[in-house]
């Protein structure tokens, strides 16, 4: 999960058309669903996205960081079911409400409001345009995922329903941000006799100027905590 920024997005005006009363989810048109992904795909803050087919900048999913495949899924945070005790329907359109997730049924948005899933309370989630989970959630090398040490109890509790809500500890999910980081572990192991020469504060430099390279990354909270740790 990564930090969004909802305030340099357009909000799609074509949203307002809608209304949960009279209109279901399946009802927005294509138009407005290219708009509507586009604006989302904004919040990542990518700089030098200006057109609604830039999909060479790399579409990452908000909650695992994966690299999303086609057109992804537009994912609503409270789900939109009027049946489901939990549901909010009344924010089916709301702008607020979506992001940009992958299609896995394995973990994220699918996984999350599965048929028969476990309960969860949406309150108790880490909103990833509303908070920075990288300040709840450590990334081992290893693709594990846990609670950052030292959290309050209820910032602990958030940051583990998250884990397990929307299935960020999925074995596939693991290997993809192990093979990630793996790439970053040789390039040091190359670098290493060099590295060794400098002073603290050039390696420190250096890490920093690495974690800014990979920051649009697929998984880059997991490279992140990497740089970091060394």
């Amino acid at each position: 999960m990564h930090k969004l920024d909802r305030s340099v997005a357009t909000p799609p005006t074509c949203l307002a058309k809608y209304d949960f009363k009279t209109h279901k989810w399946s009802d927005l048109d294509g138009p407005c669903k290219k708009q509507l992904r586009f604006a989302l795909f904004q919040m990542q803050g990518i700089p030098g996205i200006t057109g609604e087919d830039a999909k060479e900048y790399g579409l990452r999913c908000a909650y695992c960081q994966g690299a999303i495949r086609a057109e992804g899924h537009i994912e609503h945070f409270r789900r939109k079911n009027s049946s489901h005790p939990n549901g909010y329907p009344e924010l089916t359109f709301a702008w607020e409400n979506l992001f940009l997730a992958c299609g896995s049924n394995d973990h994220c948005g699918h996984f999350k409001d599965r048929q028969g899933g476990p309960a969860y309370n949406p309150d108790h989630l880490l909103k990833p345009d509303e908070e920075d989970a990288e300040a709840f959630l450590y990334f081992h090398s290893s693709g594990s995922i846990a609670p950052r040490e030292g959290l309050p109890p209820d910032d602990k509790h958030r940051a583990s329903e998250t884990i397990r809500v929307f299935g960020l500890d999925n074995r596939s999910l693991m290997g993809a941000r192990e093979k990630a980081v793996t790439k970053y572990r040789e390039m040091l192991r190359t670098d290493l006799e060099e590295l060794a020469s400098w002073d603290e504060e050039s390696r420190r430099e250096y890490m920093r100027e690495e974690i800014e390279k990979t920051r649009w990354e697929p998984y880059a909270s997991a490279i992140k905590d990497f740089f970091q740790s060394r």
